[in-house]
């Protein structure tokens, strides 16, 4: 018998690449069941054309809509009447829309101040090497009946979505996304310029519209570069960075992309460490860190505006020589 199930993920871009895992995991086991996903705006874009996704909720979080917008998904999910929501955020406004959908089943980690109300809830344990897709696949573990191994994050663009890659030149194209949310998780600008200074690969810059300045500052002088950035929807970057010989990219969104479509991946990790449980996951990859351990390093979990201690070493020390050669181990692998 099929039931109703609602996945909640309405953190950033990232997360919710990896959330899709646990989707890709419950569609496995259960592919009779009708699955819904909630996530923030505008993230519902990568569900677009999705092949057995019933339904996509988008929360608009702007602050001026957030609560009314809130109050209306709420409705939307007690009409729903699901059998079964998993949320896989640990935020009380999600705990709130779980706690009050009114499913018998109410999956969630028991981090979140909500997690009295509910039914199934494991703790999130963070720093110890565990990946958040495996931290998902344990939340899950007591509906999958061992029959799924742990899946993998998956994303489906659409044949539009490959020509908007293809008329940017994405295949076979090393691609570079030198921003970051987060400064302290970015590797400096003047270490990517010498990088592409250096490389002999054809690139393309990538990264959000509002890092389309730092791209073009990046491409200038240099006939083997070329800036994309803020060019592609969601799902259009999907597609590019599927079809990319390989990505260099700091701690951020796109590398849970490159574990999505197992693209070859250098990845950059400044100020956190891949301990955390979002490092990289496809099949080929390497992970470049500063040179020499730092007392100050990690200096926090989702990385910083500005280095605490003012000398950004962790960002400095992570050498241009390095990631030349990781690059080269990622192509001959």
């Amino acid at each position: 018998m099929s039931r109703s199930v609602l996945f909640i993920q309405t953190a950033f871009l990232g997360d919710v690449v990896l959330a899709t895992a646990a989707l890709e995991a419950w569609h496995a086991a259960h592919p009779e069941d009708k699955v819904d996903v909630l996530v923030r705006k505008p993230m519902d874009g990568l569900f677009e054309g999705h092949p057995w996704l019933r339904r996509v909720l988008a929360w608009d979080k702007r602050p001026r809509v957030k609560g009314k917008d809130w109050r209306r998904l709420l409705r939307e999910v007690r009409r729903g009447r699901y059998d079964v929501v998993v949320n896989l955020h640990r935020h009380a406004s999600s705990g709130i829309l779980t706690a009050l959908s009114m499913a018998p089943v109410r999956i969630g980690y028991a981090n979140n101040p909500l997690a009295w109300r509910f039914t199934h809830r494991v703790p999130h344990r963070w720093g110890d090497g565990t990946h958040e897709v495996e931290r998902h696949a344990e939340l899950l573990a007591p509906f999958l009946n061992d029959r799924v191994a742990v899946a993998e994050p998956k994303l489906h663009p659409g044949s539009r979505h490959v020509a908007e890659a293809d008329a940017i030149q994405a295949r076979d194209a090393v691609l570079v996304m030198p921003g970051s949310q987060w400064a302290t998780k970015a590797w400096p600008e003047g270490q990517f310029a010498r990088f592409l200074a250096q490389t002999d690969q054809r690139v393309v810059l990538m990264g959000a519209p509002n890092e389309h300045a730092l791209c073009a500052r990046l491409a200038e002088g240099h006939g083997h570069v070329t800036n994309a950035a803020g060019a592609l929807s969601l799902l259009g970057f999907v597609a590019a960075v599927g079809m990319a010989r390989a990505v260099v990219v700091n701690d951020s969104a796109p590398l849970h992309v490159a574990s999505a479509t197992d693209t070859p991946t250098v990845a950059l990790f400044a100020s956190t460490v891949p301990r955390f449980g979002f490092g990289p996951r496809a099949s080929q990859h390497v992970v470049v860190e500063a040179s020499s351990e730092l007392p100050c390093r990690p200096c926090g979990m989702h990385g910083r505006k500005r280095c605490p201690e003012g000398h950004f070493k962790c960002g400095w020390e992570l050498s241009v020589q390095s990631v030349l050669e990781a690059l080269m181990r990622v192509h001959r692998a």
